[in-house]
């Protein structure tokens, strides 16, 4: 069962009148990019969604994006394993930028990671 973790109202509702400030503007890329990433509507309901899902749907959203330039540039060929090792470097990198620039220490719990047995919340 695939788990997509969408953004809770309040941050929603936030980047949403962003984008439509970035569109007034004329910051179009800007809007595109945010409208894009945040999608028609935000998560109604919690969800359990460990470090280790957002990690694996970080590394395949950067298969999608290799597999893009692989299809504009029209390739006969790529090395899977090659791509995978720039992929996973990209993956903790980007992973490690966001959590810096957003200012998230990566030893916080997240409040969707999956209780542990015994485990209070």
């Amino acid at each position: 069962m695939e788990k997509i973790m969408k953004l809770n109202k309040t941050v929603y509702h936030k980047l949403l009148l962003q984008a439509r400030e970035a569109q007034e503007q004329g910051l179009n890329k800007l809007a595109s990019g945010v409208l894009e990433a945040i999608g028609p509507y935000p998560e109604d309901e919690v969800k359990e969604y460990s470090y280790a899902n957002l990690q694996e749907d970080i590394y395949n959203d950067f298969w999608k994006s290799a597999a893009k330039i692989v299809a504009y540039y029209d390739l006969d060929s790529v090395k899977a394993e090659k791509l995978n090792e720039i992929i996973t470097a990209c993956v903790d990198n980007f992973t490690s930028e966001l959590e810096h620039t957003l200012e998230v220490q990566d030893v916080v719990k997240g409040p969707f990671e999956p209780q542990i047995p015994g485990e209070d919340k």
